[in-house]
């Protein structure tokens, strides 16, 4: 049988701490309760970036050392992007199905844009890791997140952690908000601590859909480095796993609701919002 590879969550990553800052009764209602399937398919934006994103690894993923000679075992990308739909819940595969020819015509363009790199690949969909000590609670806490591919430079030798964007529209002034943020901090909190003078930093991959007539567009791009915020990354994680721990033994609708716009409602309502209305789910 031939192997899909897991683009998943790492187990205790910068998604699960960020729940926890934005609301505490999200992160409750998220990660402490057992929840029927949806049978609704998330919004087109992420099924297509979750398509091309597993079509991507597949590429790079066949061009590693550990897969040589056993490329048989692993699906090619495009076949890839069809089996990741045809896992999806009854109620979802259709939708994800809808947008099959898109994502490949998109992933056979990326490969041919890109046919002549040469970095080379280290890894793709690895979970990298890091301890931090809690002093408040006398104990290490350990730290995870998946990194979508592992790069060195073929001249410098530099090693460059690389995130796969795919979006309808890019632009450069979105730089900004990517320096700042807890997943790209977490890249370069890890990757300066692990390779020293050899990290080269986060690079973005990025991938613009195809608009009318307009074919797509890829591009390559080094997030801004943010050193203040990168030395003090640890003590947000640390923050937000006191959070955790504060109210791990309570009921999920006992823990505090953060109560405001970006929490409650960001481009639509959170899918708890009625749960915090009405109550229930103890």
């Amino acid at each position: 049988m031939k192997h899909l590879i897991d683009p998943g969550p790492s187990r205790r990553g910068w998604h699960r701490l960020q729940t926890a800052l934005k609301c505490p009764r999200l992160f409750a209602l998220k990660y402490k309760t057992e929840r029927p399937v949806s049978g609704m398919a998330p919004a087109e934006a992420l099924v297509k970036g979750s398509m091309i994103h597993i079509g991507i690894a597949h590429h790079y993923a066949l061009q590693m050392d550990e897969w040589k000679g056993k490329e048989d075992q692993l699906f090619d990308p495009a076949q890839a992007v069809i089996e990741l739909a045809e896992r999806q819940p009854d109620g979802q595969r259709a939708t994800w199905l809808g947008y099959v020819d898109e994502v490949v015509e998109v992933l056979l363009a990326y490969q041919l844009h890109w046919q002549s790199e040469n970095w080379i690949t280290k890894a793709v969909e690895h979970e990298l890791m890091v301890h931090v000590f809690d002093d408040e609670r006398d104990e290490s806490l350990l730290y995870t997140q998946r990194v979508d591919a592992i790069w060195e430079h073929p001249i410098t030798h530099k090693i460059f952690y690389v995130d796969h964007k795919s979006a309808k529209n890019w632009s450069n002034r979105l730089l900004g908000q990517y320096s700042i943020s807890g997943q790209m901090l977490g890249y370069q909190m890890i990757g300066q601590k692990k390779y020293g003078e050899r990290w080269g930093g986060v690079l973005l991959n990025v991938i613009e859909w195809p608009k009318g007539s307009k074919s797509p567009e890829f591009t390559r791009v080094p997030v801004e480095p943010a050193p203040y915020a990168v030395a003090n990354f640890k003590s947000t994680i640390l923050h937000a796993e006191q959070i955790i721990h504060r109210y791990a033994e309570r009921e999920p609708m006992d823990w505090p609701g953060s109560f405001h716009g970006g929490a409650c409602w960001n481009f639509g309502p959170c899918k708890f919002l009625s749960t915090c209305q009405w109550g229930g789910m103890k």
